[in-house]
């Protein structure tokens, strides 16, 4: 069968990326997408499950922060219609540590060379690129920010680094085929085809809700946690939405967030809630009585009407995220 759309996934074989590849290679057989994904451990390697040995899913090696393997990756996946960019640098504390790494990785210079050169050697429409930002590009002074009223200004070098990709794209890509989506914690269970080596939030919440000792949780930085099936369904909307012979005339960066405003203490209570156990030994405290290493923004709540209007995708609470990243609800 003909194959009706190509997409590549840079960071495919991360959490989110993997929540996106699987949906795509799950599509009916009359859809036939072609999905290529970059994996960048060569000791893990390429992600060994059912689904990604179908013959339209092809894994490709890519470091981005070199570049090497990009251009052949691209190429291999050309023509493409949609490029979701999930790789990236992600701890602020390694962020802090790293900062030439972090900048080297976070902001897609080679992924943008490569997918310039195709266009510029006479593929005729540029694809869509979706780039995953975070809501760290802004400082904390301010809740509930809007993307076109409150101006970025990231206090650590992961923020910097989100808000200098976006910038890069900006400049350099085709436009009105670009939009980056600034997230927000993202939740959901082990991603779907490899678990990842990192614990994940709401596994430290529940053990912390069973254990007998105190716990401390902050009770004053401020997130709109968004679940990641959720995003999926953001860029898959977004992709249908800009067509494959036009370009858009959407904002360049949307807020990407869940509904709740939420400290940490306040998910680990709602959390508690949802389990129906006590919360006795949470302990509510201030960022401030640790020391991280990083400067933490203090309120990054965010308004995300506008992405929610232009997708018609409704994000769900923090409460309905923790039954389904627990297996209380089903995907």
């Amino acid at each position: 069968r003909r194959v009706t759309m190509r997409v590549l996934i840079v960071g495919g074989s991360g959490y989110l990326g993997q929540f996106l590849l699987k949906y795509l290679l799950e599509r009916p057989e009359d859809e036939m997408i072609a999905v290529g994904y970059t994996y960048a451990d060569e000791n893990a390697g390429p992600i060994d499950h059912p689904l990604t040995k179908i013959d339209r899913c092809r894994a490709f090696r890519v470091d981005a922060a070199t570049g090497e393997g990009m251009d052949a990756c691209v190429s291999a996946m050309a023509p493409l219609d949609l490029v979701v960019n999930c790789a990236a640098m992600s701890s602020p504390g390694k962020c802090e540590k790293e900062a030439e790494l972090a900048m080297a990785l976070n902001v897609p210079t080679h992924l943008c060379k490569s997918l310039m050169n195709r266009h510029q050697q006479g593929e005729a429409i540029a694809p869509l690129l979706v780039h995953l930002s975070t809501d760290q590009v802004y400082d904390g002074e301010s809740p509930n920010s809007v993307e076109d009223v409150n101006a970025p200004s990231p206090v650590n070098t992961y923020g910097r680094s989100k808000l200098n990709a976006e910038l890069h794209i900006a400049e350099n890509y085709v436009a009105g085929r670009h939009v980056s989506l600034r997230s927000s914690i993202i939740t959901g269970s082990q991603p779907p085809l490899r678990p990842v080596s990192r614990p994940l939030f709401h596994d430290f919440i529940v053990k912390s809700l069973k254990g007998d000792a105190a716990v401390t949780f902050f009770e004053d930085e401020y997130r709109c946690p968004i679940a990641a099936v959720d995003i999926v369904a953001h860029i898959v909307a977004l992709s249908k939405l800009a067509g494959k012979d036009a370009k858009t005339d959407w904002l360049m960066r949307y807020n990407m967030g869940g509904p709740d405003r939420l400290s940490r203490v306040d998910m680990a209570r709602q959390t508690a809630e949802v389990l129906g156990v006590s919360e006795a030994n949470l302990e509510a405290v201030s960022s401030a009585s640790v020391d991280r290493g990083v400067i933490s923004p203090a309120d990054i709540s965010m308004l995300s009407n506008k992405l929610n209007s232009l997708t018609l995708v409704s994000p769900m609470g923090w409460k309905d995220q923790m039954r389904l990243a627990l297996g209380m609800a089903k995907m």
